[in-house]
């Protein structure tokens, strides 16, 4: 959800619960790339991407020597299941950090999230409290209020993102969703106790921007990808990472420069693209190739292994993608 989408629903009148929470003093970003394992990941351990090492719905793993689905854990070209994740458990989660100096964590999360490799590790030291249906979190964010004891509880809705991917995030059906949403924000605030000692601040991973069909971008074929690159481009379709093959950066460069920047991705990282260099973990630094290109407003970098087309992604540097909303209320 990104400020920018919220700004449009409050106009519209969708948004009636959030537009009455207290706004952060000024604009807040995401971080880059502006995407769920890179975002969610920074909020489950609040360390930046260079630190915990989610940098893209797929990357390159040197311990696996192939790009790799981060979600799914997969070899993207191969489809072979990555056997041990345990090294990608980089830092310990937010709730462990908490647990460890006497405050409760929960999480309040689909489900379908609770036993996957991700969740287990970045909800490490976190009560999981599943939902089937949305409208379920306001009793069970209220149950994990003990009085008297400190305690933080994480509540996710990834639906709207979802929506927007499918759908577009200026579609009806991401309205409704969004409509959908705010209400059981209401429903949630309602349920909280109200006697000062509840601090409630929602935000959002990122922002999500329209894409057209037509602004995506074919120059990296099968062809090009097994005689120029080493290895399939691994990333976003708004912010790619990839490896050229000596004497084939140039190649490389020329399909892309006109639909995207380009970044040398050693002077990326030590620029604190990723986040601050000084707690960077160099083991980390091959996940994101030596080019990286950041497609241009409506562009989208299509790869032999991409997904079916979305109409609406995020992963880039533009406002409607980094933009994010950060609101308080205290009860």
């Amino acid at each position: 959800l990104g400020a920018g989408q919220l700004r449009d629903a409050i106009t519209r009148g969708d948004a009636p619960t959030l537009a009455a929470l207290t706004p952060a003093p000024g604009p807040v970003t995401s971080v880059f790339p502006s995407t769920t394992m890179a975002a969610l990941t920074t909020l489950h351990t609040a360390r930046a991407p260079a630190e915990h090492g989610y940098l893209g719905l797929t990357v390159w793993l040197d311990e696996a020597q192939a790009v790799v689905n981060l979600i799914r854990l997969y070899d993207v070209y191969t489809h072979t299941p990555l056997t041990d994740a345990g090294f990608l458990a980089a830092v310990p989660s937010l709730y462990r950090q908490l647990r460890d100096r006497g405050v409760a964590a929960h999480v309040v999360m689909p489900a379908a999230y609770q036993h996957s490799v991700l969740t287990r590790w970045a909800c490490d030291g976190a009560e999981y409290h599943p939902y089937a249906q949305p409208e379920e979190t306001p009793a069970l964010t209220a149950a994990t209020l003990q009085p008297g004891q400190p305690s933080y509880t994480l509540v996710y809705f990834p639906e709207y993102d979802l929506i927007c991917h499918g759908s577009g995030p200026d579609s009806p059906e991401a309205h409704a969703e969004l409509r959908r949403t705010d209400r059981i924000v209401a429903d949630l605030l309602a349920a909280l106790p109200a006697g000062g000692d509840t601090l409630v601040v929602l935000t959002a991973d990122h922002g999500q921007s329209p894409q057209p069909p037509d602004g995506y971008v074919d120059t990296i074929t099968k062809k090009v990808m097994k005689t120029a690159l080493r290895g399939p481009v691994a990333g976003e379709e708004r912010a790619a990472y990839l490896r050229p093959q000596t004497g084939h950066h140039a190649e490389i460069a020329a399909l892309l420069a006109p639909h995207a920047t380009l970044l040398n991705a050693d002077d990326a990282w030590t620029g604190g693209l990723f986040g601050p260099p000084a707690h960077a973990n160099p083991r980390l630094r091959p996940r994101v190739g030596d080019l990286i290109a950041v497609p241009h407003p409506g562009h989208a970098i299509r790869r032999p292994t991409s997904p079916a087309l979305m109409l609406g992604l995020h992963g880039g540097w533009t406002a409607q993608e980094m933009l994010v909303p950060v609101l308080s209320a205290r009860l």
